[in-house]
């Protein structure tokens, strides 16, 4: 039995692995020359950048990558933070700092010193809540694909939910995270610039369900990855091959057949030295690690947008001599005036993002993307470099002498992220989670075609797209009956 999945995200990758270990013919097919996506790192001059996504956890007891490196036999090359050490520190206007450590102790500590004692019924809130979460989140397929997740569902509800609790859960599924805050703006600019790092909307819009799990991150086995963020997909590659899938580059999906109701092959157009080459390959499973636009592409029938308020990001990356750092966290965040920056820093020491005595920076705003629609070349490059320009400006808040001490800058607009990651437009980071109906269910039109990826539930980050991995795994295998079946070799069913 063959399974294709196309894309090697985090999430196919993630499912990939699991199926390969089940006993599947695996085949990962990957148009880029390295994997992991928008949560991929790249080198640029002797430096590995994260290219998106550079925030990791779920590396707790319980957490989905301690489960992974358990069921695929690999580890994953991470440093853990400890208790009390400062995951990132926010700008606040008036110049006042908040510092996000690890563990909820901890955190209500700092907040209620930043904020006052205000603040304590809503981080109490936040983890009452998030507990209630993670004791479901295993196994919870929302919304069902079929009628074995629907039942697997309602066990799990029945089966790990508080009775007491259960009002409250309701209630935030349709209420916004605002409605938990206290009235402070200083406190709720705070919140805007975290949920709009981790569920694309701010806390007016944020349903305060997937805010109170979005907010606990740092408490779930956060990490600094030794490489770069994109260690997590190479070691996932890894676990692909060790358990005997193949994972293949420069090999770009083109279209999917469809007959009879099912997919039956996909055309790729190869890249490299073979260059203009065109194969087909048969399976009988396929996974599509792509956004619901970029899998439509695929397929005939209508095409289809980003959603009208998603988001792309305009991103900057420059290396650093460690002395031109001021001390302080990994991860800074300026929510002072205009819009919120993200600033991530490589670990310190850590030899592989760049040479000694320097450091990997990678900085990112959100942009919209009808901004960068309908430019002629001219007015894109004028875009772009105004756009870096005020960055770099904005980056001098939090790394003061940053543009002068940069080796190098390098920016990255929508348009370079749907070059180099294929997505539609640039669209970044998934659904803005506004309701709990935004994700989709794995399935698709065709019983034998699935979706994984950040716009499947549970949605954005890391660990997240990794979860709905595990979760589409198990529902390919559920479909097969957990059996697999040996098929001729991949150079048999792969043809000009």
């Amino acid at each position: 039995m063959r399974a294709v999945i196309i894309g090697a995200g985090v999430g196919g990758l993630t499912t990939a692995a699991l199926l390969a270990r089940a006993g599947l013919e695996v085949v990962v097919l990957e148009h880029h020359t390295y994997p992991g996506g928008t949560a991929g790192t790249f080198f640029h001059r002797g430096f590995r950048f994260d290219a998106g996504a550079t925030l990791l956890a779920g590396f707790d007891e319980a957490g989905v990558f301690t489960r992974l490196e358990r069921a695929l036999g690999v580890q994953f090359p991470v440093r853990q933070l400890r208790p009390g050490e400062t995951l990132m520190e926010v700008w606040l206007p008036e110049g006042r700092v908040v510092p996000r450590p690890v563990g909820r102790g901890f955190e209500l500590e700092a907040q209620t010193e930043a904020f006052g004692p205000k603040v304590k019924p809503f981080w109490r809130w936040q983890a009452r809540r998030a507990e209630a979460l993670w004791r479901l989140a295993p196994g919870l397929p929302f919304p069902p694909a079929d009628g074995r997740e629907l039942w697997g569902l309602l066990q799990t509800g029945l089966r790990r939910t508080r009775w007491a609790e259960l009002p409250g859960l309701l209630a935030d599924l349709a209420r916004p995270a605002v409605a938990h805050t206290p009235d402070d703006p200083l406190f709720r600019r705070f919140l805007d610039a975290q949920l709009l790092i981790a569920a694309q909307a701010e806390a007016r819009r944020t349903y305060a369900l997937f805010a109170a799990a979005a907010l606990d991150l740092p408490h779930r086995g956060a990490v600094l990855p030794l490489g770069g963020m994109g260690v997590v997909a190479e070691t996932l590659a890894e676990a692909v091959r060790k358990h005997g899938g193949q994972v293949l580059y420069r090999h770009r999906a083109e279209r999917l057949r469809v007959a009879e109701g099912r997919v039956r092959a996909v055309e790729i157009a190869l890249g490299g030295r073979r260059r203009g080459e065109r194969e087909v390959l048969e399976a009988e499973v396929f996974v599509a690690n792509l956004t619901p636009p970029d899998l439509a592409a695929l397929l005939p029938g209508p095409q289809a947008a980003p959603p009208a308020d998603g988001w792309g990001a305009f991103t900057l990356y420059a290396a650093l001599p460690e002395a031109a750092l001021p001390p302080g966290a990994p991860y800074r965040q300026w929510a002072g005036e205009g819009p919120w920056v993200f600033v991530s820093l490589s670990a310190p020491g850590d030899p592989r993002r760049g040479p000694p005595g320097y450091r990997a920076v990678s900085v990112s705003v959100h942009t919209p993307l009808a901004e960068w629609q309908g430019l002629d070349r001219e007015s894109y490059q004028a875009k772009k470099a105004r756009w870096q320009a005020w960055l770099a400006g904005q980056v001098e808040r939090l790394i003061p002498g940053f543009q002068e001490a940069a080796l190098f800058l390098l920016g990255a607009t929508p348009h370079t992220f749907a070059f180099y990651t294929r997505r539609k437009e640039g669209w970044v980071g998934g659904y803005p989670q506004v309701h709990p109906l935004r994700t989709l269910s794995p399935k698709t039109p065709f019983p034998n075609l699935f979706r994984v990826g950040e716009t499947v539930f549970p949605g954005q980050s890391v660990p997240a797209v990794a979860m709905g991995g595990e979760r589409v795994a198990a529902l390919v295998l559920s479909r097969l009956g957990a059996s697999a079946t040996p098929v001729p070799s991949l150079a048999s069913s792969m043809r000009p």
